[in-house]
């Protein structure tokens, strides 16, 4: 049997600074209906392909948890097969957490979707109803709507008028096409990716800047029709503006004490995550070997996803500095303590071309009111998830899982 870890030694984890995982190997369902907040959700059907990704080194502390159906035992088993050497179990597993004061958080994503709920209350982000930006369209009123998902989430729905823009990139592309007078709503599925990419733009200096109110949901209440299949992007900025907005980007890291690093070590001693932050198209031209292509945004609201191992290093890369940057400052924002840049060679002969080891992105599909033969029962669903995560922050006092810092 498997060594057991006490739920007071794994609370002491998180103020120590060794590396460790948490995993809840649950199959998804299970694992939405309630888990801790530090719980990356790996299924044990799935547990052998994403393990190598998730948790890179064999000698880390992997603390495994249950609701006491024998899923912790039968994974912890399994990753004693793949080699993996320093495993133990929460004793009484979720039961036990919460016997001892631990909160249970239900649905996915939930760490980085309660850092943008906290975000909002913390730096009051300004926000636009969906009503309200309605009136402003028909009123002709300019203003620079934009989609800070992702492009497949932007083609498949959006709304009328939206440009996409993934929040990684809103300095890089957004800085250089303003004026001090121009409107921007920013906009996503949801609430986390319109809280963060508005208050980007505000830390970057921009003025009258806001989020949409519940995003495409709350345009759906309104009973708004969403765009389907638009692929316009902000573009690239040229090389003046480059100039510009790297100074920016300069300051952020000042500010946030982000490092860049001048090389890529074939290995490190502690567990570190390669991740490039430039679009795909970019990436797929050439990347390093053994990088994964997640872009910013969507590591924020995923981190429990791409970020599995805690204390461990992370390395963005992009080409420009000011893309992994932006990405840098929030993961630090969130408490993670080793966050480094690293700006690519795209002439290198070293890189590699091609797809690249990477985890599947989860995207915002079910939220395509195209997918729901009854609109009625989707608007119900929505407005539980938006009250679902409204409520987060309220859960978030007193978790080791949520060390947000210095905001």
């Amino acid at each position: 049997m498997t060594e057991l870890i006490s739920t007071g030694v794994f609370r002491a984890l998180f103020k120590a600074d060794a590396e460790f995982a948490v995993i809840d190997p649950r199959e998804t369902p299970a694992f939405a209906g309630g888990h801790l907040l530090a719980a990356s959700n790996l299924p044990l059907s799935r547990l052998e392909t994403l393990i190598g990704l998730a948790v890179p080194h064999r000698d880390t502390l992997c603390v495994v948890c249950d609701n006491g159906a024998g899923e912790a035992q039968s994974a912890a088993e399994l990753l004693g097969t793949l080699g993996y050497t320093q495993l133990v179990i929460l004793h009484g597993g979720i039961a036990a957490w919460e016997e001892t004061g631990g909160n249970v958080f239900s649905g996915t994503s939930v760490p980085g979707k309660a850092f943008g709920e906290f975000i909002e209350k913390f730096c009051a982000t300004p926000t636009m109803s969906a009503a309200e930006l309605h009136h402003r369209q028909q009123r002709n009123e300019a203003t620079l709507l934009i989609d800070s998902r992702t492009a497949e989430e932007h083609e498949s729905y959006c709304i009328p008028g939206a440009v996409l823009c993934p929040g990684a990139e809103l300095i890089y592309r957004v800085l250089p096409i303003i004026n001090a007078n121009t409107e921007i709503v920013v906009h996503c599925g949801g609430r986390t990716r319109s809280i963060i990419g508005a208050q980007t733009l505000i830390d970057a200096g921009c003025n009258n800047v806001h989020a949409l109110e519940n995003g495409t949901m709350a345009w759906q209440f309104e009973g708004l029709e969403l765009e389907h299949g638009d692929r316009e992007c902000l573009a690239e900025p040229d090389s003046k503006s480059l100039i510009l907005i790297r100074a920016i980007a300069d300051q952020l890291a000042e500010r946030w004490h982000i490092d860049r690093v001048d090389s890529i070590a074939a290995r490190e001693q502690r567990s570190r995550y390669l991740i490039d932050v430039r679009g795909r198209e970019e990436f797929e031209a050439g990347h390093i070997p053994g990088s994964m292509h997640v872009p910013g945004g969507h590591l924020l609201q995923n981190a429990d996803r791409y970020l599995v191992v805690r204390n461990s290093m992370v390395v963005l890369i992009d080409s420009d500095w000011v893309r992994a940057v932006t990405t840098a400052v929030w993961l630090r924002r969130m408490g993670w303590r080793r966050v480094y840049v690293f700006t690519i060679d795209t002439g290198s002969s070293q890189l590699q071309t091609g797809p690249g080891s990477s985890v599947e992105i989860l995207e915002d599909r079910d939220l395509d009111p195209n997918d729901h033969a009854d609109h009625d029962a989707l608007m119900r669903k929505n407005r539980a998830y938006l009250e679902w995560e409204i409520a987060l922050v309220d859960q978030l006092p007193g978790e080791p899982a949520a060390p947000y810092m210095n905001i």
